[in-house]
């Protein structure tokens, strides 16, 4: 009989390593990559194709294509093409990030052969109907006049602008205007980049329970475009020109919470000390336990949350941290924020802090391996992030490597205060 009373035995990770893909290079050069191991019988074909948002000037064309692809494609017009998907169970899923748009279609391996003509013959086909156009339009325009009258888009506006600089793609945020100023041609030249113009640059990734008819089908399909390498677009790639030491109030009359934005420009992901810059900040504010929460949370009650973390690109990485709370403690948020950075250069971390750090951030970088898709997962975010095949394994040693001073030294180096720039909307207290 299970005895239920004694607690089962908690040990450490092992040594973790992410499974590797079997490469496939297709006929015109597309890169298939395979990985089959799963319980359950469903795939998941994932398409990466270079261009994202920065690519593309910040337009919220890149959000919009899929929704217009939806609804209907050459082979399957109008709304027979989301009833086969939704009949089938099948979904589809966007991912887009700043030099990478990705497409996954999720299916019962049953279903395969029904759905996956319907999802090449949308990637490749798709109607982009004038009519699907206007009503995305609307509805997305819908949504950011919402968006804008609430501190928290008021506030990473400001931020936005003050650390990637005004005119950087990046800083770009989705209003009414911009998105009623898209265009169907808009969407029909950047399908035509992703889709066509990229394909000498394009990467799928087919995970699940595969089997050796599925690997075929993909490769009869994709193996079978062409492919013209001169016509791939390479990535927009803008540097940062932030503004810090920086402080803007955006006043919005009678809020009741304050929105704040607080960032530090600094290292990019290539830079070989990141990912223990990383843990740094996963300590100041990066998960429950974090020092932010300890302290401004639960020891000062200012807010309800507060998070911190790395925004990394090519371009450069901001380390960021938001929060909300009463108009009359913004001070008081900002002031424990500092002292907080600062503390982090002492390297004060006790035995059982640093253990709690070092057991999060270990779990945090097990799930990757729960299944065989969050495998994948792993394996595209080195391709969009540009952070190159090691960068699992990276993290597993800079993790086992961490140390008061090590931690203390990277924040002294890479977090400096007067670099610190602050946005903050709401009303006056």
């Amino acid at each position: 009989m299970l005895d239920r009373t004694t607690p089962p035995p908690v040990r450490p990770f092992g040594h973790l390593t992410l499974p590797s893909m079997e490469r496939i290079v297709l006929p015109n050069g597309i890169v298939l990559n395979v990985y089959s191991h799963a319980h359950q019988d469903v795939a998941q074909l994932y398409v990466l194709t270079p261009g994202g948002v920065v690519d593309a000037d910040g337009s919220p064309m890149a959000a919009m294509l899929t929704s217009v692809m939806l609804d209907g494609s050459k082979a399957y017009p109008d709304s027979t093409l989301s009833d086969l998907f939704d009949y089938n169970g099948a979904k589809i899923t966007p991912s887009i990030t700043d030099h990478y748009t990705g497409l996954s279609l999720r299916t019962l391996n049953s279903r395969w052969s029904d759905v996956l003509p319907a999802f090449t013959d949308m990637l490749f086909a798709p109607q982009l109907s004038e009519h699907a156009v206007d009503i995305s339009r609307r509805r997305m325009a819908h949504g950011a006049d919402v968006a804008m009258q609430r501190v928290e888009f008021k506030a990473k506006k400001a931020i936005r602008q003050l650390a990637y600089g005004p005119t950087n793609p990046k800083a770009v945020m989705t209003t009414p205007e911009l998105v009623l100023s898209t265009t169907r041609d808009d969407l029909v030249a950047w399908h035509q980049r992703l889709y066509s113009d990229s394909l000498a640059g394009m990467e799928l990734f087919l995970s699940g329970r595969i089997t050796p008819a599925m690997v075929d089908d993909v490769a009869r399909i994709f193996g079978s475009l062409t492919v013209d390498p001169s016509r791939l677009h390479k990535p927009l790639i803008v540097p940062f020109e932030p503004t810090a030491p920086a402080r803007e109030f955006v006043l919005s009359p009678g809020a009741l919470q304050s929105a704040i934005e607080v960032a530090i420009p600094t290292i990019p992901r290539s830079h070989p000390d990141y990912i223990m810059l990383r843990c740094a900040v996963v300590a100041l504010g990066g998960y429950f336990g974090s020092r932010l929460m300890a302290n401004i949370r639960e020891d000062k009650g200012y807010t309800y949350g507060i998070q911190a973390g790395l925004l990394g690109s090519p371009e450069g990485t901001v380390m960021h941290i938001h929060t909300s709370a009463d108009n009359a403690y913004v001070e008081g948020v900002l002031t424990e924020i500092r002292a907080e950075i600062e503390r982090l250069y002492t390297g004060d971390f006790t035995p059982d802090e640093l253990d709690r750090l070092r057991k999060y951030l270990m779990s945090d970088l097990a799930q990757n391996l729960d299944t065989a898709f969050t495998i994948t997962s792993c394996h595209i975010l080195e391709r969009v992030s540009f952070t190159g095949p090691d960068y699992f394994s990276r993290q597993f040693d800079t993790i086992n490597s961490i140390t008061p001073q090590s931690l203390a030294d990277v924040a002294r180096r890479h977090l400096p205060l007067d670099k610190l720039i602050i946005a903050v909307a709401g009303d006056k207290c």
